[in-house]
C-alpha cells in the first residue's frame, strides 16, 4: 500500500479542547442566524398563520407540521452512511440544500394566482417534504457532531449562551415580523418575511462550515445490530420513553396560534408577539438553568421543568376570552412557558450528551434518538390536528373551565407531561442532587442575592472586592453560593479565607461546608483559621461536626481547645459534660477554664454548679463574672430572663430591681411573706443597694430549704451567701436570683 493511501485512511488528529473552545463562537453565530430563519419560516407562528391564509384545515396543518419530525425515522437507515460520509460534511451539505428548498416558498403567490389554491397547497406540501427530508439528514449528522465539538465541562453554560443570543435575534425577528404582518393583508406580507429569513439562513450555513470535527468515521461500519445493542441499554430506553412522552405532550403547542386567534380573540400581530413573551421568558432563565445543569446535574433541572409543564396548560384553559385582559395574561403564560421549556431543553440535551449516550457509540444511539422523537413528533402532530377537527363543535363549561375544541388537547398534554416525569425519575442521574435539593437552592435564603454575589465573586478584581463579595455571599444564606464559599476557603489570600469561614458560619447546615470546616480544623496547620472554623462549626448547629470538635479538644493549641469546647457546648454534646467538669477543675489556663465553664452552662450540666460558684467568687474581671453567671442561669433554664434583666439593671439597677421584686407577689407570693418583699423592693427603689442586697438574700433563703438539692435551690443558697458577702457590689449576685424568680413563674 502506498504512503499516500496510508495517509488518506489515517484518522484525522483529534481536535483539542482549547481549539474547540476557540471556535465555539461560530456555533453561537450558527444558532443566532438560524433562529431568525426558524422563527420566520417553518418553526414560528407566522408559518401557521401562512397556512391558515391558504385555508388549510387543522388536519392539513397537523399533517404538514408532522413531516418535520416524521422524516427523522430515516435516521435508522442513513446513520451508517452519514458516519462514513462525515458528520460535519453531511450537516453542512444538507443544511444548505434545505435553505434552497425553503426559497421555493417565494413562488407561492405566483402559483396561487396562475394555478389556484390547491396548486399552492401542493407546492407548500412538496416544499415541506423536501425541507423535512434534508433537515432530517442534516441533523442525523448534527447530533453526533455537536457531542464532539462542545466540551462537556461547559456544555450547559455554552448551550445557555447560545440560547440567549438566539432568543435575542429571535425576538427581534418576531417583533419585525409582527409589524410586517400588521401592515397589510394577503400572501405578500409572508413573502417578505420568508425573504428576510433566507438571508439569515445563508449566514447560518456559512457559520456551520467553520466548526471543527465531524470527520468521517473509520473502522468497522455501523450495523443494525448496533441499534439493537443501544435499545438493550435500559437507561437509554427509559430516557427515550420519557422523551417521547414529552414530545407528544407539547404537540398542542403547535396549534396555540390558532387557539389564541379563534378562541381567545387575539389579532395576527398579537399572536406573533406572544412568541416574544416565550422567547423573553426563556432568555431570562437560560443562563441560570445552563449554569445549574453544569453545576447541579441535568436530572433535577429536567424534572423541575416537567412538573411545571404539567400545570401550565391550566393557564390556557382558564384564561379570559375576548377580554382586554386576554393579551396580558397570554403574555404572562407565554413567559412562564418559555422559562419551563428552556429548562427542559437544556437539561434533557445535556443529560443526553453527557450521561445517556456513550462517546464511542454516539452514531447508533443518536440515530435512534432522532428517529424516535421524529416518529412520535410526527404522530403527535397528525393526532392533534385530527383531534381538533373531530372536536370542532365541542363547547360548554364545566365548573370554571371553558370547554372548546382545544380542551382535550390541553388535558392530554398535562397527563403526558406527568407520565414523562415519572419516566425521567428512573433515568440514571448525572449528579447526587435530588429534585428537592435543587428546589431548596431557590427556596432557602435569598436566591437572587445569592446569584448576584456569585457574579460579584467572579468579577472581583482585588482582595478588597473579593472579601466584600465573600461576606455578601454569607449574608444571602443562599445554598447557591456553596461552591464559591468552598473555593474561597482555598484562596491564597488570608483575609479571603478568614472571611469565607465567617460567611460559612452564617449559612444553614450544609454537608459540604461542614466537611470543609472539619478538614480545616483537623489539619490545624493555620491557627487563626482553625480557631474560627471551630467557632463556625458550633454556630452552624450541625451535629455531624461533633467528632471533629472532640478531636480538637486534644489540639496542642489552647485557643483551638477553647473554641472546640465552646462549640461542643453550643451543639449540646451531653456526653462531654463530665470531661469538661474534670478539665475545668484541673486546668490552670484562665481562657480554657472560661471555655469549659461556658460549655457546661450550655449543656445545663448541674454537677458543675459548685465549680462554677468557686470561679465566680474568685474572678476579678466583671465581664468574665457575667459570663460565668450566665452559665449558672442556663443550668436553671433562666437564660432568657437573665439577659433581659441584665440590660435593664445596667442602666438603672435600683429601679429595675424594685420592679422585679414587686412582681414576686404575683409570681411566687405563695412562698414568701408580703411585707419582706415590699420592704426589699422599697429599699432598692431608694437605690440603697447594700441594704437591698441583704434583704434580697433573706428572700432567696426562704425559697431554698436546706433539704432541697435542686439546681435552683443551690443557686438561691449561693446567691444569699454572696449577697451578704458583697452587699450589692457585684451585679451578678442581684441578677441571678431575680432571673430565677421569673423562671419560677412558669
Amino acid at each position: 500500500m502506498s504512503a499516500e493511501m496510508t495517509r488518506a485512511k489515517a484518522p484525522a488528529p483529534e481536535v483539542t479542547t482549547a481549539e474547540k473552545i476557540r471556535l465555539l463562537p461560530w456555533n453561537t453565530a450558527l444558532n443566532a442566524t438560524n433562529s431568525v430563519f426558524a422563527q420566520l419560516t417553518f418553526f414560528g407562528s407566522a408559518f401557521i398563520l401562512f397556512l391558515d391564509e391558504l385555508n388549510a384545515s387543522n388536519a392539513q396543518i397537523g399533517l404538514l407540521l408532522s413531516m418535520l419530525p416524521f422524516f427523522g425515522v430515516i435516521a435508522l437507515f442513513i446513520a451508517p452512511w452519514v458516519a462514513r460520509f462525515g458528520y460535519k460534511r453531511t450537516y453542512v451539505t444538507f443544511f444548505g440544500i434545505r435553505k434552497i428548498i425553503a426559497a421555493c416558498l417565494l413562488l407561492t403567490p405566483w402559483v396561487m394566482m396562475n394555478f389556484g389554491a390547491n396548486a399552492a397547497m401542493t407546492l407548500v406540501t412538496l416544499i415541506m417534504i423536501g425541507f423535512a427530508l434534508c433537515r432530517s439528514i442534516s441533523e442525523v449528522g448534527l447530533y453526533p457532531w455537536a457531542q464532539e465539538y462542545v466540551p462537556n465541562s461547559i456544555r450547559g453554560k455554552h448551550g445557555a449562551l447560545n440560547d440567549m443570543v438566539s432568543r435575542v435575534t429571535g425576538m427581534a425577528a418576531v417583533a419585525v415580523g409582527g409589524v410586517i404582518l400588521g401592515l397589510s393583508t394577503g400572501l405578500d406580507r409572508f413573502m417578505l418575511l420568508f425573504a428576510v429569513a433566507l438571508v439569515f439562513g445563508v449566514a447560518a450555513v456559512w457559520s456551520a462550515a467553520h466548526l471543527p470535527g465531524g470527520v468521517p468515521r473509520v473502522g468497522k461500519a455501523m450495523g443494525y445490530r448496533d441499534f439493537l445493542h443501544a435499545l438493550r441499554d435500559k437507561n437509554f430506553a427509559v430516557y427515550l420513553a420519557g422523551l417521547c412522552l414529552s414530545a407528544f405532550a407539547v404537540a398542542p403547542i403547535s396549534f396555540l396560534p390558532v387557539f389564541m386567534q379563534k378562541q381567545i380573540g387575539l389579532s395576527d400581530s398579537a399572536v406573533l408577539w406572544l412568541q416574544i413573551g416565550s422567547i423573553a421568558g426563556g432568555f431570562s432563565a437560560t443562563y441560570l438553568f445552563g449554569w445549574a445543569a453544569d453545576r447541579y446535574g441535568s436530572k433535577p433541572v429536567i424534572l423541575s421543568a416537567l412538573y411545571a409543564r404539567t400545570l401550565l396548560p391550566l393557564g390556557w384553559l382558564l384564561m379570559p376570552r375576548m377580554s382586554e385582559w386576554s393579551l396580558p395574561i397570554a403574555l404572562l403564560i407565554a413567559v412562564l412557558w418559555g422559562i419551563v421549556e428552556i429548562a427542559w431543553l437544556l437539561g434533557s440535551g445535556r443529560l443526553l450528551f453527557t450521561s445517556v449516550v456513550p462517546e464511542n457509540r454516539k452514531g447508533e444511539y443518536l440515530a435512534l434518538f432522532y428517529a424516535s422523537i421524529g416518529l412520535i413528533g410526527g404522530i403527535s402532530q397528525i393526532f392533534s390536528g385530527n383531534l381538533l377537527d373531530a372536536t370542532a363543535t365541542l363547547s360548554g363549561q364545566v365548573l370554571m373551565i371553558p370547554i372548546d375544541p382545544f380542551t382535550p388537547l390541553f388535558i392530554i398534554s398535562m397527563v403526558l407531561s406527568a407520565a414523562s416525569s415519572l419516566m425521567f425519575r428512573r433515568v440514571r442521574p448525572d449528579s447526587d442532587v435530588s429534585v428537592s435539593d435543587f428546589a431548596n437552592l431557590f427556596t432557602h435564603g435569598n436566591p437572587f442575592g445569592g446569584l448576584q454575589t456569585v457574579m460579584r465573586y467572579y468579577r472581583a478584581k482585588d482582595e478588597r472586592s473579593m472579601v466584600m463579595a465573600t461576606e455578601q455571599m454569607g449574608q444571602t444564606k443562599s445554598p447557591l453560593t456553596v461552591d464559591e464559599l468552598l473555593e474561597a476557603l482555598e484562596d491564597p489570600r488570608f483575609n479571603v479565607r478568614f472571611e469565607a469561614v465567617i460567611s460559612i458560619a452564617r449559612m444553614g447546615p450544609d454537608p459540604h461546608l461542614v466537611a470543609a470546616l472539619c478538614h480545616i480544623l483537623d489539619e490545624g496547620t493555620e491557627l487563626s483559621v482553625s480557631v474560627i472554623a471551630a467557632w463556625a462549626l458550633g454556630r452552624m448547629g450541625d451535629h455531624s461536626a461533633v467528632p471533629t470538635l472532640r478531636r480538637g479538644l486534644d489540639s496542642p493549641w489552647r485557643s483551638i481547645q477553647a473554641h472546640c469546647a465552646r462549640a461542643l457546648g453550643t451543639l449540646c454534646d451531653l456526653d462531654c459534660g463530665a470531661m469538661f467538669l474534670e478539665r475545668l477543675q484541673r486546668e490552670p489556663d484562665k481562657g480554657l477554664r472560661m471555655a469549659y465553664a461556658a460549655a457546661l452552662g450550655n449543656l445545663q450540666y448541674a454537677p458543675a454548679l459548685e465549680a462554677l460558684f468557686e470561679m465566680l467568687r474568685t474572678t476579678a474581671n466583671e465581664g468574665a463574672r457575667m459570663e460565668l453567671s450566665l452559665s449558672v442561669a442556663r443550668i436553671a433554664h433562666a437564660e432568657r430572663h437573665f439577659i433581659r434583666l441584665r440590660r435593664a439593671l445596667v442602666h438603672d439597677t435600683g429601679t429595675t430591681a424594685a420592679q422585679a421584686i414587686l412582681a414576686l407577689n404575683r409570681q411566687v407570693g405563695h412562698s414568701l411573706s408580703t411585707e419582706p418583699v415590699a420592704q426589699c423592693a422599697y429599699t432598692f427603689a431608694t437605690h440603697d443597694l447594700h441594704a437591698g442586697a441583704v434583704l434580697l438574700a433573706s428572700l432567696a433563703e426562704e425559697l431554698a430549704p436546706p433539704d432541697d438539692d435542686t439546681p435552683t435551690a443551690q443557686i438561691f443558697r449561693e446567691c444569699a451567701h454572696a449577697l451578704r458577702q458583697f452587699k450589692g457590689e457585684r451585679l451578678e449576685w442581684i441578677l441571678l436570683p431575680m432571673a430565677l424568680f421569673q423562671e419560677m413563674e412558669k
